[in-house]
């Protein structure tokens, strides 16, 4: 029983380990920035791995790279806004305009390649 409340808040403090993005903070959060929004539901699996690997990633990546996450069901506008159809997704900003668009789980090393392939004012190019 302490093995599975373990997992469990494990898994659940992935999801939180992130600033949230709202309709009142995201245009600050976005401003000449570059930025991944790792959109979710609580209830996904898929996201819930997902947030694992961010996590992980979020220890390796480039200083100048913002990780947000956004509710898709709390913030229903901002999901249409960004024509979110399918959960996870990953949207890279930089400056404030997309980049790319990623569907689906990704891992750490896909996440480390997409950051040298769509952030080129990174330090790392």
């Amino acid at each position: 029983m302490k093995k599975l409340f373990l997992l469990l808040s494990l898994s659940f403090s992935s999801l939180f380990a992130f600033e949230h993005l709202t309709l009142e903070n995201i245009e600050d959060k976005l401003k000449n920035k570059n930025v991944i929004i790792d959109f979710y539901a609580t209830w996904c699996p898929s996201c819930k791995v997902l947030g694992k690997n961010l996590t992980k990633y979020n220890t390796s990546k480039q200083s100048d790279i913002e990780i947000y996450k956004l509710d898709i069901e709390k913030q229903k506008l901002l999901t249409a806004q960004f024509e979110i159809k399918a959960i996870p997704t990953l949207i890279y900003l930089e400056n404030g305009k997309i980049v790319a668009k990623e569907i689906g789980v990704r891992s750490i090393e896909q996440l480390k390649d997409y950051e040298k392939e769509y952030f080129t004012s990174s330090s790392n190019k």
